[in-house]
């Protein structure tokens, strides 16, 4: 094929011969590089013929993944300003891309997420979707078990900054884990999988607390302002320079600085957040040993309250006392 072809004959022609063995290699990642997606842009029928292809060849070389998911997010969360949004029906225009045939493939897991640890905001659905397909993959091995490469991918998904509770673990996370970790019971689970899950739901119920993104709507407006250049946006970081200074002055002679102040709201916010509420202790003590046991995970949060029992309310010390 000459270089003229390659560029003009239509893409699903170009990428046929990629990965009918159901395989991309680190050949053909750069074949893609340099002759379909060589313009750095990624467009909506290219985006069609990507997805087509990790349909047919979910796996492949590491670069494989790594380009899929790069492709993906630039259409995304570049494609408009503020740059790193993923919005509500960005998210529902992907998840029917996903479900389209089915769950979510190991390309696709892996794509979620990718997005949600790039982005600086996700809609919150997300997470749960992504959480879902998670478990549908240990759910649908002949027997269910949780690899190293399962605790890998769900740590990140958990942890991921774009996701639901940005680096808190949520509710409805929380649940999931639960989920799975019943699943595997009777299965399989590699070491590292009790002690995510244990960290996991210990984060949920004592660190409520995450780092919130800033809307996208407040994006907005602070991409438009930054975008100014008129001679008021200068004047603005005059003053603005002229304030931190001010501010700086007032801790030398004793008074508190709005940035102490805000130090010391988040402090009592943190404090807050770890102590756990009567919603919580309701939750964990209906939820932990469910099924009329105790495994050995949940065994371990049971051991991490106790460290806490003289703070714990009467819900969770008789949970305490039942495991005992």
């Amino acid at each position: 094929m000459t270089e003229f072809d390659a560029h003009t004959q239509p893409i699903e022609t170009r990428l046929a011969a990629i990965g009918a063995d159901g395989y991309v290699t680190a050949d053909e990642v750069l074949f893609l590089r340099r002759s379909v997606f060589a313009d750095g842009v990624v467009r909506e029928r290219e985006l069609d013929a990507i997805f087509a292809l990790g349909e047919r060849a979910p796996d492949g070389d590491p670069e494989w993944p790594q380009f899929f998911a790069e492709a993906v997010a630039d259409f995304y969360l570049r494609e408009e300003e503020p740059q790193g949004y993923l919005t509500t029906d960005e998210f529902d225009e992907l998840q029917a891309r996903i479900v389209g045939n089915g769950c979510a493939n190991r390309l696709e897991r892996a794509l979620l997420v990718k997005l949600m640890e790039t982005a600086v905001e996700t809609p919150k659905e997300m997470s749960a979707f992504t959480g879902r397909e998670l478990k549908a993959s240990i759910m649908q091995k002949e027997r269910p078990a949780v690899s190293k490469e399962d605790v890998m991918l769900i740590r990140r998904w958990l942890f991921a900054a774009g996701g639901d509770g940005n680096v808190g673990v949520t509710r409805e996370e929380a649940e999931i884990l639960f989920e799975i970790n019943d699943a595997v019971k009777y299965g399989e689970a590699t070491p590292a999988w009790g002690e995510l899950f244990t960290q996991g739901i210990v984060n949920h119920l004592m660190a409520g607390l995450g780092y919130s993104a800033a809307s996208r709507e407040d994006a907005m407006r602070r991409h438009a302002f930054i975008s100014d250049q008129s001679p008021n946006v200068g004047g603005f970081f005059t003053r603005m320079l002229s304030g931190v200074a001010a501010a700086f002055r007032g801790a030398d002679t004793g008074d508190q600085s709005v940035y102490a102040q805000k130090a010391k709201t988040r402090e009592e916010a943190v404090a807050a957040a770890e102590k756990i509420t009567p919603a919580e202790t309701e939750w964990l003590a209906g939820r932990i040993g469910r099924d009329g046991e105790f495994d050995e995970h949940e065994r371990a949060i049971i051991e991490r309250m106790k460290e806490l029992e003289a703070d714990l309310p009467d819900a969770l010390k008789a949970l305490l006392d039942r495991a005992a």
